[in-house]
């Protein structure tokens, strides 16, 4: 009797040993989430190639929930590898992504997620306007032309975002500031033509192209706020300075952000922002 007496016990004791390690790893894992290894590509952050519809679903969906939108961004982004230069076009969010978003948050090491959210969180907050008064929303037309093919001073990807006029007309059409700032970078380049390039305080730089003119008082240095009037759409630039009519007249935007993730300048799509303060 002592022989088995002594067998249960032990058995007893294994038993209880093995349920509080199990308890404490639940915990472990609970305080430390494994992390999914990241394989997401630089390129594919600064494409951001998510369709207009998806976007504006995200925005719905996390008003609805009363979540964090630039969270619920970053982690879809993530989820989707950054989209791996492919235009989304998922009509089930809700189901497969907001359903099992805790589950999803838990996946990811928080330290790696700050970076990514970080970067769409500041542009996000930073852009409070669209960079052509409303007045003239139907004058206007554009699309996601980040990484059209250009060779003026070599082949290229386009870096930005163009908003064109629809009459092809320069110097009839505003533009304003996005983002309050300062005014870090204003003259003639090269590509850009007449370019105003404005720094905000998080150290995130907005670069305006193709100017056909510049506003009164319009110089480095200068404080803007989001509305200020920097010039007038226009068709500069491929050329010596004052070179116009090499193109259709357009504005090109372009978003430089300040961010870990990239040891080298890193531009990033505008498109979906521009989708997301338009409407």
């Amino acid at each position: 009797m002592k022989k088995y007496y002594k067998r249960d016990k032990k058995m007893h004791s294994f038993k209880i040993t093995a349920i509080i390690l199990a308890f404490l790893l639940w915990c472990i894992y609970l305080l430390f989430p494994t992390e999914e290894k990241l394989d997401i590509k630089i390129e594919n952050v600064s494409s951001l190639k998510i369709s207009s519809e998806i976007i504006m679903e995200l925005k719905t969906l996390a008003e609805k929930y009363e979540k964090d939108f630039a969270e619920f961004f970053t982690y879809y982004a993530l989820e989707n590898k950054f989209f791996n230069n492919k235009i989304q076009s998922d009509n089930k969010i809700e189901q497969n992504f907001i359903m099992n978003y805790d589950t999803i948050k838990n996946k990811y090491n928080s330290k790696i997620v700050k970076n990514y959210y970080e970067l769409f969180n500041n542009i996000y907050n930073d852009i409070k306007i669209f960079p052509i008064d409303e007045k003239y929303k139907k004058e206007y037309i554009y699309g996601d032309s980040w990484g059209g093919e250009r060779t003026y001073g070599g082949k290229r990807i386009h870096k930005g975002c163009d908003i064109m006029d629809r009459e092809n007309i320069k110097g009839r059409i505003p533009i304003v500031s996005m983002t309050d700032g300062i005014v870090s970078n204003i003259g003639w380049n090269e590509q850009g033509g007449y370019r105003v390039g404005i720094t905000t305080s998080n150290g995130n730089y907005y670069y305006y192209a193709h100017f056909d003119s510049y506003a009164e008082g319009i110089e480095k240095g200068k404080t803007i706020k989001f509305g200020d009037t920097l010039g007038y759409m226009g068709d500069s630039g491929y050329g010596e300075e004052g070179t116009k009519g090499k193109f259709p007249v357009h504005l090109h935007v372009g978003i430089c952000p300040k961010t870990n993730l990239s040891e080298e300048e890193l531009w990033i799509n505008p498109y979906p922002f521009l989708r997301l303060i338009e409407k």
